[in-house]
Order: structure tokens, then C-alpha cells, then sequence
């Protein structure tokens, strides 16, 4: 159903299932799947492709020209996936390079007032509380969560299961299955986001102590990577050593000086 008010570009393809409601706006070779609901005055925008089953709230802006001085109107694109709610004013922005792409993938919670920048590479089920703002370029893996009004720098990638502290700043990389505070830095283990992932109870005690290894402050981070490295013997423990020696250009974020309430840290 298309309310009467909607303004819709003929190029545009929308499937047949979608409810667009009062004063939205959709232009461009934006496609639109099955099951979507548009509420009242959203804007999509650009070279825009959402999933089935996706909820954009009113005036959330999806697909708009990147905030980037350096773009000039080339084509590029916004992806959104299955299943994703966008609320109240957040905005998600298409890439800057030519040809390049913001992608935000499944199951994906953008609260009101949340900021996708450019180039952004955002996994399933990464839950963005109210004002999160994201630099562009910047990786989220999945099932993350980041808590309200943080801002994460250019270019960071912040690691699969991370939970991420509200009122934050974050300028490094944050290792999956983190828990950290304001300022970026690793506090402790996520271990009631693992606990609710029914993460077995190995795998736990395996993360318990590569997180100690790491970040116990007994020898250099170098070091600390070194002894894991031949100590990793869980799924888990290896995706967390292959985060740490990945690519990066932001550096891995180090250790809190408050202690976490779980003393891994």
C-alpha cells in the first residue's frame, strides 16, 4: 500500500508488499524487497538496495550522498539486508569511491538518531544504541552492540561480539568478544553476550584466558600475541588471534586502567 502523499521515482523498483506511508520519499534505482515498511516521511535515496522484511522509521534517511568532500556524485551504493529496523532519524550514507558500497547486513537494530558513514562494512545482528556515530571506512562485525552516544573513528573495526560502552570514544580496534569502557580501551570479556549466545562453557574459559594472556600486563602486547598464538586451540581463541594479526590502521586498542567488574581485565 503507497499512500497518496508518498513521491516515488519511476525508477524505482518496489515489490508489491511494501507499505510506503505519508510524505515519504523515494528517488532514484533505489529497490525495495518484500515486506518492508516505510512510515512516514523516510527518504530513500541513491543506488539503494533493502531487504525483505526491513522497517524504516520516520525521517531516517538511507542512501544519501556521502559526507565526504571528495565525492562528486559518482555512482555508488547502500545495501541493507533482511529483517532491519532503522528508527527515527538515523541515517545511513551510500560510498564515496566509485562503485563502492555501504553494507549493513541482517537483523540489524539502528536506534534513533544513529549514523552509518560511508563505506561502512556493518555485520548481522549489530545493534547501534541511540546516536552512535560511525566514521566512515569502519568495520563492525557481527552481533556487536555499541552503547549510546559513542563515536568510532575512520577506519577502526570493531570485532565480532564486542559490547562496546555508551558515552564513548573509540579511535582503535576492539577485539571480538570485548567489553570496553568509555575511552576504547578493553576492560574485560562480553561474557553475558557470550553466556546469551550459548557460547560452551570451554569456549569460555578458553577466552578467560587468552584475554588474560593479552592483556594481564605481564609482558609486551607483542609478546602477549606471540603466547596465544601457540596456545589457540578453541574456534573462538582463533578468531580472536586472527582479528589481532589482521590488517589494520587504527592499532589494536589496549588494556583499561579501571579493572572490570569480572577481573579479566
Amino acid at each position: 500500500m503507497i499512500h497518496p502523499t508518498a513521491i516515488i521515482d519511476s525508477k524505482a523498483k518496489i515489490d508489491s508488499s511494501v507499505e510506503v506511508g505519508p510524505y515519504c520519499v523515494i528517488e532514484g534505482e533505489v529497490q525495495i524487497g518484500p515486506g518492508c515498511r516505510l512510515l512516514h516521511g523516510a527518504h530513500i535515496t541513491g543506488w539503494t538496495t533493502i531487504g525483505a522484511d526491513c522497517e524504516i522509521h520516520p525521517h531516517a534517511i538511507v542512501g544519501h550522498a556521502p559526507q565526504d568532500i571528495k565525492y562528486h556524485g559518482e555512482r555508488s551504493y547502500c545495501r541493507i539486508g533482511r529483517r532491519c529496523i532503522v528508527r527515527e532519524y538515523a541515517s545511513i550514507h551510500r560510498g564515496t569511491i566509485p562503485d563502492s558500497a555501504t553494507v549493513v547486513g541482517d537483523g540489524c537494530f539502528l536506534l534513533a538518531g544513529s549514523h552509518i558513514g560511508h563505506n561502512c562494512q556493518v555485520g548481522n545482528k549489530v545493534t547501534l544504541i541511540n546516536n552512535v556515530l560511525l566514521a566512515g571506512h569502519v568495520i563492525v562485525e557481527d552481533l556487536v552492540t555499541i552503547g549510546g552516544a559513542t563515536a568510532v573513528h575512520q577506519f577502526v573495526r570493531i570485532g565480532e561480539l564486542a559490547m562496546v560502552g555508551g558515552l564513548g570514544r573509540v579511535s582503535m580496534d576492539i577485539p571480538p568478544f570485548a567489553l570496553t569502557d568509555p575511552l576504547g580501551r578493553v576492560a574485560g570479556l562480553n561474557r553475558i553476550g557470550l553466556r546469551r549466545n550459548e557460547y560452551p562453557r570451554e569456549e569460555l574459559a578458553a577466552l578467560r584466558e587468552a584475554y588474560r594472556v593479552l592483556y594481564d600486563g605481564r609482558c609486551g602486547f607483542r609478546d602477549a600475541v606471540e603466547k596465544l598464538a601457540a596456545q589457540a586451540s578453541t574456534t573462538a581463541t582463533k578468531k580472536l588471534l586472527r582479528f589481532i594479526e589482521g590488517p589494520t590502521k587504527r592499532g589494536i586498542a589496549g588494556r583499561s586502567r579501571a579493572r572490570s567488574d569480572n577481573g579479566t581485565a
